[in-house]
């Protein structure tokens, strides 16, 4: 498929999802404002001290680190079932688990990309080296990706 034809299936997709509303499981709806709290919470930490810090997706936390955790039932990574969002196809990114992102001062970080789950759900964040946060939503009816 061309380029333009992609980019207009990924519009009726993003028209079908807003017409087709669709609630995240509760359980992704706690991770999702995790990640939001912690991202917050590095990047004002690393504003406040002007030191760098790492958030990292683990259960340790120690000076400098702050530690993502996530709710029970929802875990690490992207089932094979769940494809790549399109924006990932070509990036050469091959998935695994998530690496620490370090977040710097003047909101600057290591970009990076990190997926979580629950069941057929699925959660994408994708943070570039200006520190723009995207957080995309798989959409197991529709079969897509959508913004979250």
């Amino acid at each position: 498929m061309d380029i333009a034809g992609s980019a207009f299936l990924q519009q009726i997709t993003r028209t079908a999802a807003t017409l087709w509303p669709s609630p995240l499981c509760r359980p992704l709806q706690a991770a999702r404002a995790e990640l939001g709290r912690s991202l917050h919470l590095a990047f004002r930490l690393a504003t406040l001290h002007h030191r760098t810090v790492v958030l990292e997706p683990s259960r340790r936390a120690a000076e400098g680190q702050i530690a993502v955790r996530l709710p029970d039932g929802v875990s690490w990574g992207r089932p094979a079932t769940i494809p790549l969002p399109p924006s990932l196809e070509d990036s050469g990114w091959l998935g695994g688990d998530p690496h620490p992102i370090t977040v710097m001062p003047q909101r600057r970080a290591s970009a990076n990309v990190w997926f979580l789950h629950h069941g057929r759900e699925a959660l994408c964040l994708r943070l570039d080296l200006s520190g723009s946060v995207e957080l995309l939503r798989y959409r197991p009816r529709l079969g897509a990706w959508t913004h979250c």
